[in-house]
């Protein structure tokens, strides 16, 4: 059985993980890696197995050897995929081949009920002003343009106001509350290419409290570092290569793609193959049972002094 869960990113990932608890599934999303899909999915001596897919940063040049992956599996096992934004090559493959599961983001008048309710979820019972007001808050400028109006965010502000001493009113709320853009990979890897330790082991202090998988995080590093080796490789070819060619080689995001060239252009081919070994040892470790978390961490102070420039 496969699960796809579409929608918007908190509220899909929520349902997600509610759903691997009822199958007496890991609340662990691992990367869209091919063999490790399989081998958790496939199931062994014990019964089924099952495998919960984080598709959040799939590429669509990803994208054919994992479906080659789902397509092989026995009937019994069972794979939840998060995909709030499926690609319209995917979407077609789910329809024929995996259950959905939608969650949208609440319209601008279901908007201030979705807000009671996941204070309720907290036993947080907030007056109907600072209900409306906060659900004006996600709804004023619309979550897609701004991530830091999304229910992530919210919901993250929610549980601030549960330690906020009795009564909650308008004015406490309106002065404690910051929707901050969530911290998110991309702020790791950016401290970690400026050569910031300090800052890198904060930022995945955070990613880690706030639930993130180490294993996630060191999926997130080797996916952006995979595409510097390739920007790498190209420039070799072509050393005037702009963003919109690249974007297209390495399947992203014109801006995403101008970015990656930058970091390329700035590292020599030997420190590409020490970041590109330093997370496939993380990654080993990760996975063969070792500490996570401090395998997480060795890989940013190492690739962390790659970017020092007295590294370089």
């Amino acid at each position: 059985m496969i699960q796809v869960f579409t929608g918007d990113s908190f509220l899909a990932r929520e349902a997600l993980l509610q759903e691997a608890g009822l199958q007496g599934l890991s609340p662990r999303l691992m990367p869209p890696e091919p063999a490790l899909v399989a081998q958790e999915a496939s199931g062994g001596l014990f019964g089924p197995g099952g495998a919960l897919v984080d598709l959040r940063d799939l590429s669509e040049a990803e994208w054919k050897p994992l479906r080659e992956v789902l397509e092989g599996l026995p009937p019994d096992a069972v794979v939840l995929l998060l995909d709030p934004r499926p690609s319209a090559v995917r979407s077609k493959w789910y329809a024929d081949k995996a259950q959905k599961r939608d969650h949208p983001t609440p319209g601008p008048k279901e908007m201030t009920n979705w807000v009671v309710n996941r204070a309720r979820h907290y036993d947080l019972k907030l007056p109907g002003a600072v209900a409306s007001y906060l659900a004006g808050l996600v709804g004023g400028k619309g979550s897609a343009e701004n991530p830091a109006m999304g229910l992530e965010a919210l919901d993250q502000e929610l549980r601030k106001l549960c330690l906020v001493t009795p009564p909650i009113t308008l004015e406490k709320v309106q002065a404690l509350v910051a929707l901050d853009t969530p911290i998110s990979g991309f702020d790791l890897v950016r401290s970690i290419t400026e050569g910031k330790a300090t800052l890198a082991f904060k930022i995945a202090r955070e990613l880690l409290e706030r639930g993130e998988d180490p294993l996630r995080i060191l999926g997130a590093l080797s996916w952006q570092y995979v595409r510097v080796a390739k920007a790498w490789a190209l420039l070799q070819d072509d050393p005037l290569m702009g963003e919109g060619v690249a974007a297209s080689a390495l399947g992203m995001h014109p801006y995403a793609a101008k970015q990656t060239l930058l970091l390329a252009k700035k590292l020599s081919g030997s420190a590409v193959t020490w970041a590109l070994e330093i997370l496939i040892e993380a990654e080993e470790a990760a996975k063969t049972g070792r500490d996570m978390r401090l395998a997480l961490e060795r890989a940013i102070v190492a690739l962390a002094g790659i970017h020092r420039p007295a590294s370089r």
